[in-house]
């Protein structure tokens, strides 16, 4: 087993002096190459090439990062200014090499990932010296495959950005050849990395750890003159570490450009500071109240923990944590690990109540340098007991390749179910049904994203004005026609908008599943009694038959009625049917309806060959369960020559 960083006491680094070209890219960066080679086409058969609409806490972001990254705009809370910099001049030249724009923002993460993977394959070699390379590799290619490092390279997302920072920290600690002014460089590149995401300061003790005789220096002789020494080193280490601060300048001033996609009002003081200090996350942020919320934080990080690595691999990686801390040619380095993770993991069962991947990977990390420790000490075990020597390698490649099956068979199906949820482009199409001048109300949040990215990258519905739940809905209304989609209506009542607007309102249909919130109905002088059809409309498209009616009641309705819309052929069979609880997608009930309003509602229907009328009306359930028809009407279907 080899001794030294780098395979001896020493003689490591001057075997690596002596290397020429050739023998330096077979012997240290063949293994990382066929690493990657594994990996990459792997992530490419995930990676999200459309409007994100997914709902799942990983993806919740993302569409948000498709917009920013094409728009030079900023993020939410703190604004993550150096990830997103970086990230809109990456995504400007894949644009320009002709990838798609909802593709490249996740092309963007896909490359951090494989500078995370290669930084800490650098780090492997590090610790466990280059004689393990291929074990360094095999470690890189499971631990790429575990779920968080996996998805984030799939994803427009900051996480792989923060795996390249955090590698990148932890390699420039360990490395073991002298780094001139090696604490500057870390306070330096470690506070620019801080003030990207504030996670990364968990880091912190463990680069302390790993050079504190550096920081320490000629002060431990004691003296004055020392110590003086050792305060102006500390002193510039926080100047240098400041200085990351910089980056949040970029938040004022896209906003005082006019950028298309600006979170919040970092132009303005209060509003900076609100994006700099996070203070709508805070929320997530505090100790526990109750030994039960205790519990709940410990089963929430570790649900994760064993869904990223399984039960076996934590137990695994912990296990080959204590062989490193046993091995005095590993010790500072697995300390130096398990600062790392322990501070993640400790923070995040303490003092943070929902899950953040920038809290797991540094936990999956140190735990997967465990499995390295571990396999080396296995290897280096059987070929002591002699026989075959590769015995111990070949079931070394065994286990590793067992383990990567695994975590394909478990994560490439969520993953990639994930990355093509098509409920974004879903969305985009129904927003284009919105009126020429309306303003469309979507919560913040993926749906709301899909919208922004069809209007502000692809230059869509350019007539329509987006807004979320936040909005003064008020003006809004004033302004022009205020719609939603239906489903909008489980968080957000009639009630609800009514508090907004300050008045009643009335839910008429827009388009399919758009509903207008209006203050002021629509209204027909009308003479009767009950229910009417004001004006009715069929029209068709390739695949759906919409049906627009326009209701309206001569008199009070009391009772609850449902609506049934039915595609008939001429043999009086039902093709099709798009029933409802209620009028207005089940959100505006007769019963609220009032006098001479004009209710107008859309159905859709499949368009089935044979169709040729439309029966609709209103039913009411009787008490013994059957159906009662109260009112009938009917509707041609003529689709022209394209009748199917």
């Amino acid at each position: 087993m080899s001794e030294g960083a780098w395979g001896g006491k020493g003689a490591g680094c001057g075997m690596l002096a002596g290397m020429n070209t050739h023998t330096w890219i077979q012997g240290r960066t063949l293994p990382l190459v066929v690493a990657l080679l594994i990996l990459t086409p792997i992530y490419l058969t995930t990676l999200q090439s459309i409007p994100n609409g997914a709902e799942h806490y990983y993806m919740i972001d993302v569409g948000e990062t498709q917009i920013v990254l094409n728009r030079w705009g900023t993020l939410h809370a703190t604004g993550y200014p150096l990830y997103v910099m970086v990230g809109n001049v990456l995504v400007a030249l894949l644009r320009g090499l002709g990838v798609s724009a909802a593709t490249a923002p996740g092309v963007t993460s896909l490359l951090y990932g494989l500078v995370a993977l290669g930084l800490i394959y650098g780090l492997a070699l590090v610790v466990m010296g280059e004689r393990q390379r291929w074990l360094a590799a095999g470690m890189v290619v499971v631990y790429g495959l575990t779920r968080t490092v996996w998805i984030h390279n799939a994803i427009a997302e900051i996480y792989s950005f923060g795996l390249v920072l955090l590698a990148g920290l932890l390699l420039l600690a360990l490395w073991p050849r002298p780094v001139r002014g090696r604490v500057y460089w870390l306070a330096l590149i470690g506070g620019i990395c801080v003030f990207h995401h504030r996670a990364l300061l968990m880091v912190a003790p463990a680069l302390l750890y790993a050079v504190w005789g550096e920081v320490v220096g000629d002060a431990r002789g004691g003296g004055r003159e020392a110590y003086g020494r050792l305060a102006r080193r500390v002193l510039v280490c926080l100047a240098l570490g400041l200085a990351g601060f910089a980056q949040y300048l970029y938040l004022p001033l896209r906003a005082m450009s006019g950028a298309a996609w600006v979170y919040g009002e970092p132009q303005t003081w209060d509003g900076f500071w609100d994006q700099f200090l996070g203070r709508e996350a805070s929320r997530f942020i505090g100790a526990p109240a109750t030994f039960e919320g205790l519990l709940a934080n410990l089963n929430l990080i570790n649900t994760v923990l064993v869904t990223d690595l399984t039960a076996a691999g934590i137990g695994v990686g912990l296990v080959g944590l204590a062989v490193g801390l046993a091995t005095p040619a590993r010790r500072r380095a697995t300390i130096t690990l398990v600062l790392s993770g322990g501070a993640a993991y400790g923070f995040h069962v303490l003092l943070y109540t929902d899950v953040l991947s920038a809290l797991v990977l540094p936990v999956t990390l140190t735990l997967a340098f465990g499995w390295l420790l571990l396999a080396e000490w296995a290897v280096e075990r059987v070929r002591q007991m002699g026989g075959w020597r590769w015995a111990g390698w070949v079931g070394a490649g065994v286990v590793g390749g067992l383990m990567s099956v695994t975590l394909v068979g478990q994560n490439w199906p969520f993953i990639h179910e994930l990355t093509t949820n098509p409920t974004g482009g879903e969305t985009i199409t129904l927003a284009k049904g919105a009126p020429a001048g309306s303003t469309l109300m979507l919560d913040w949040g993926p749906r709301h994203f899909a919208v922004g990215f069809a209007r502000d990258v692809l230059g869509e519905l350019p007539d329509v004005r987006l807004v979320s739940h936040k909005a003064d809905l008020r003006t809004a209304a004033a302004a022009g026609e205020l719609v939603t989609l239906d489903f909008t209506f489980y968080n957000r009542p009639i009630e609800w908008w009514e508090a907004q607007l300050g008045e009643p309102v009335y839910l008429w249909a827009a388009a399919p599943r758009l509903v207008v919130i209006d203050p002021q109905p629509r209204r027909v002088d009308v003479s009767g009694e009950g229910i009417a059809v004001e004006a009715t409309e069929v029209s068709c498209t390739a695949t759906t038959i919409h049906l627009r009616v326009d209701w309206v009641t001569a008199s009070p309705i009391t009772e609850g009625l449902s609506v049934f819309v039915h595609l008939r052929d001429a043999a009086d069979v039902v093709l099709a049917q798009d029933d409802r609880s209620a009028p207005v997608y089940g959100w505006w009930p007769v019963t609220r309806w009032t006098v001479g309003e004009v209710v107008r509602d859309v159905y859709s229907l499949l368009r089935v060959a044979g169709g040729t009328r439309i029966v609709y009306g209103m039913y009411r359930q009787l008490a013994d369960g059957r159906f009662e028809n109260v009112r009938e009407y009917t509707a041609a279907v003529d689709c022209g020559d394209e009748q199917r």
